[in-house]
């Protein structure tokens, strides 16, 4: 079954909305890459986006004040809130870069060992690698750290 079936198939089931349904016939119509490659990945969300903060209470103090989400999950370094399609990640942690540590894509029909393999045979010059058995990143050319996941990872 191709992808096209595969997406009106799933849109059929409400399995994904009629935005989702946009999206991936987007995508689809984009198709290939530059020069007609394929991408490396395909990727469909942002699952999520991580920020380093220097003090958890008062960052939290901040977000709840902005944005009002709801607790996803808490921890004594960490705090996650729930987005309707992803999460907005707070980390205290000293090895953690602050500001935006990273930006985590969900990749449709995600293997985590095929994607690292594809992204080093595609970026050979980039840092990649496998954390967690689940979880692949690579640095983009400024340094900014890419985590590719499956789609429904956290959710």
């Amino acid at each position: 079954m191709d992808q096209l079936d595969v997406l009106i198939n799933r849109y059929d089931r409400r399995e994904i909305s009629r935005r989702d349904l946009l999206v991936g016939l987007a995508l689809l119509g984009v198709g290939a890459g530059p020069g007609g490659k394929e991408p490396a990945a395909r990727g469909r969300t942002i699952n999520h986006v991580s920020l380093g903060v220097s003090d958890l209470r008062r960052s939290t103090e901040f977000y709840d004040r902005l944005l009002g989400l709801p607790v996803l999950e808490r921890g004594a370094d960490f705090c996650e809130y729930r987005l309707q399609n992803g999460f907005l990640g707070l980390y205290q942690d000293p090895d953690t870069r602050r500001g935006l540590d990273h930006v985590a894509i969900g990749v449709e029909g995600y293997d985590p060992k095929s994607t690292l393999r594809a992204l080093q045979q595609e970026f050979p010059d980039r840092k990649t690698e496998l954390l967690y058995e689940d979880q692949v990143y690579i640095v983009d050319p400024d340094g900014a750290s890419v985590q590719l996941c499956a789609v429904e990872y956290k959710r």
